[in-house]
């Protein structure tokens, strides 16, 4: 039991790295009608920032996050300048295939600035361990919970609490209709790829003392944050924290107790079992009722 309590607790602080991600994934998608292929290369970008920022310039954790974070907002800036704002007047394939091209790019500038040795970046509690009954969890386990609750209470209070997420929404819902009531589109469309930056940055800064920094960690954060977002209901907030929770979970456990060499694998049964017993995830809509 106290072994349990310590793998749930691990499983959680994953799936909350994977549940910031499926924002980030939902985000996008519920503002442009395209899905970001690129995504798992900003959580890479976001860790590597942290690398940067904390051991190649020294500076103590904190301002270097926060440097860090700044330097993803930077980036969210020039991502919607070069690689989305060209293309979303056409089709959503161009885009797409923007977006591949974009993270190919990214992962391949990455390995020539940073090498392709993986890095284990520090966590600001060091190696602290709290004891719980007769389990130890990591203090950084618990704050990485504790940063995606925040994150995701904050996210859902501008989402559907205020004027400005009312713009948000009206915008994903008909971009033209919103044009025409003065909505300003294209500054929220430049919004909404600043929050997915942000929520990729965080989460990349969160996952390196968790797992380590790798040129290559991008695709499989993103298979495995998209298939969080498919089990809890891709367009759902609560959804993605469900999904992020299912999948960190079935990872953990999966390797504990089942098999390391095949944690994956069991990890994309369980999204193709939701898709074929609940297509539309935990929360999501089915198609005639959004309609």
């Amino acid at each position: 039991m106290d072994q349990l309590l310590q793998l749930c607790v691990n499983g959680l602080a994953l799936g909350s790295v994977y549940a910031l991600v499926a924002l980030g994934f939902i985000l996008v998608s519920e503002a442009t009608g395209v899905v970001n292929f690129a995504t798992g290369q900003f959580v890479m970008l976001g860790c590597f920032m942290g690398v940067s920022t904390v051991i190649k310039l020294a500076l103590p954790i904190w301002p270097g996050y926060g440097l860090a974070l700044l330097g993803m907002l930077a980036f969210g800036v020039a991502f919607y300048a070069v690689a989305y704002r060209p293309l979303q007047d056409g089709s959503p394939v161009s885009v797409i295939i923007g977006t591949v091209g974009i993270g190919i790019a990214m992962q391949n500038l990455a390995l020539l600035v940073w090498g392709s040795l993986p890095l284990r970046p520090a966590s600001p509690f060091g190696s602290a361990r709290l004891k719980l009954g007769g389990s130890v969890v990591t203090l950084h386990a618990l704050f990485a919970i504790a940063v995606t609750v925040i994150l995701v209470g904050a996210l859902y209070l501008v989402l559907y609490r205020s004027p400005l997420g009312a713009k948000m929404r009206a915008v994903a819902q008909d971009r033209e209709a919103a044009r025409l009531m003065g909505i300003p589109v294209d500054r929220l469309l430049l919004l909404t790829w600043l929050i997915a930056a942000f929520l990729a940055g965080v989460a990349g800064l969160l996952l390196g003392p968790l797992w380590f920094a790798d040129v290559a960690m991008g695709d499989p954060i993103a298979l495995k944050a998209f298939a969080a977002a498919i089990i809890g209901g891709f367009g759902s907030v609560y959804g993605a924290i469900l999904g992020g929770a299912f999948v960190g979970l079935a990872e953990i456990l999966g390797a504990a107790y089942v098999t390391s060499t095949y944690k994956d694998a069991l990890v994309f049964l369980l999204m193709v079992a939701f898709l074929l017993v609940r297509p539309q995830g935990i929360f999501g809509e089915r198609i005639s009722q959004r309609g």
